[in-house]
Formats: C-alpha cells, structure tokens, sequence
C-alpha cells in the first residue's frame, strides 16, 4: 500500500479555521486556551496556550470531526502529530480505537496481493482433514468452558435466523437426536397414547408431569379440549 493511500483523509477535506492571535477558545480536551501560533503541519492548525503555558493545538472545529472519523495514521500525518496525541485527543472526546476510517484503511490494506496470497494459504490450511482431525480428537470429551456458553447462547439469542437456517438446525437436531434443555423431557410414542385414551390429570399423575404440560402437548397431537361436550362424548 502507497503512503498517499495509507495517510489519505476519506471524509472530505479539512482547512485552517480563520482565528485571531490571542483570542481565547474552547479545547475539547484542555478547556478554554488562549490562540498563541499556527502549526507548519501539511494543515495548518491554531497553537493554544493553556492555564500552565503549555502549549499544543487546538481541539476544536474541523480537527474534531476528523479525530472522530478518520484514522489514526491519517489524522497524525495531517497535523504533524504522533500517533499517541491522536489517541489521547479521541481518549478525550469518547471515541473508540476503531473509527469509520479505521475500518476502511484495515479493509484496503487486506485487499492487498500479498494479503489475499496469506488468505488462500490459510483457507486451504484450515480445510486440512488431518488437522482438522487433530483438533477434534484434542477437543473431545472436553466441555466447554459455562462462560463461554453463556457467551454463545446471548448471540444466537440476540439473532434472527431465517427459515432456512432454522430448518437445517431442526434437522441437524432430530438426526442427532439432541433436545434442548429448556424443552424439557422429550415425549414418547407411550405418553402420547396415554393422552389419546385417559384424563389429563390421569395422564399427569401416570408420567409425572404437569397438568399444563398435559394440556399443551394436548393441544399439539390436535385434540378436543376435554372440557367440551364432543370430549366427554369421545372419551371412555
């Protein structure tokens, strides 16, 4: 990647601010400094003074903007600052390691020759049926870590999946023959006749579970509820 790509600012351009020497302005990390000089950087930025004398440029106006969206390289090399002042000025304003612009210099760099070579290795590495052999064999009969199913169980929760995904899990699931915790005891071809010929509470008291549970499986095998009068007729 060419310097004039890795220093580019990608949200417009940025000019010196008209000011006056001497007159007081509000930093966004120091507070108000008195207007002392101007920089020689490739753009020219008021120097302000604070309370101690200090002096370094202003945090305001344009430079702002860029501190919250270019990256960090390209606001350094702009101002003729290091990068530290950089992370100190977003440290300041609340803003994260990773900006907008960020994001795209990372982007760009990885779509470099060199970067997709790395890629391909790496994609055929990980496809490898001996080291993925290697990995299973040393995972197995190990349980995972609860932090890190807790972890994986808050992001499926926060997805939405599609039908289709959701269908090749059900799938997946039913050839495993796995059933999720929180639908509790699976039921068998036993209970369900029990549901077909004897009261819901029968059927509670018989297989231990609850009068709600009784009803609800009810409900999904399509049964009369055993309240109406076509139910009293229908049962023995």
């Amino acid at each position: 990647m060419h310097d004039a790509e890795r220093f580019r600012l990608r949200f417009g351009s940025y000019r010196t601010p008209h000011f006056k020497y001497g007159v007081r302005v509000k930093d966004a990390r120091r507070g108000f400094v008195n207007t002392v000089g101007l920089s020689d950087a490739p753009i020219p930025w008021p120097i302000g003074a604070g309370v101690r004398g200090a002096k370094s440029l202003v945090l305001f106006g344009a430079l702002v903007r860029a501190v919250r969206r270019e990256s960090n390289q390209a606001v350094a090399r702009a101002w003729g600052v290091t990068g530290q002042t950089v992370t100190a000025w977003r440290r300041a304003l609340v803003v994260g390691p990773t900006t907008a612009g960020t994001s795209k210099l990372r982007l760009a760099h990885f779509r470099e020759p060199w970067a997709l070579e790395a890629q391909k290795k790496a994609w055929a590495k990980a496809r490898d049926p001996q080291r993925r052999a290697k990995i299973a064999a040393a995972r197995r009969g190990k349980p995972r870590p609860a932090h890190v199913i807790e972890v994986t169980r808050e992001r499926y929760l926060e997805k939405t999946l599609l039908a289709e995904t959701r269908r090749k899990m059900s799938e997946a699931h039913k050839r495993r023959r796995s059933w999720p915790p929180l639908a509790g005891r699976p039921w068998t071809p036993a209970e369900d006749e029990l549901i077909r010929t004897l009261r819901i509470a029968e059927v509670a008291k018989r297989t231990g579970r609850t009068v709600s549970a009784v009803k609800n499986r009810q409900v999904k095998l399509g049964m009369p509820d055993e309240r109406t009068m076509a139910t009293r007729e229908w049962r023995v």
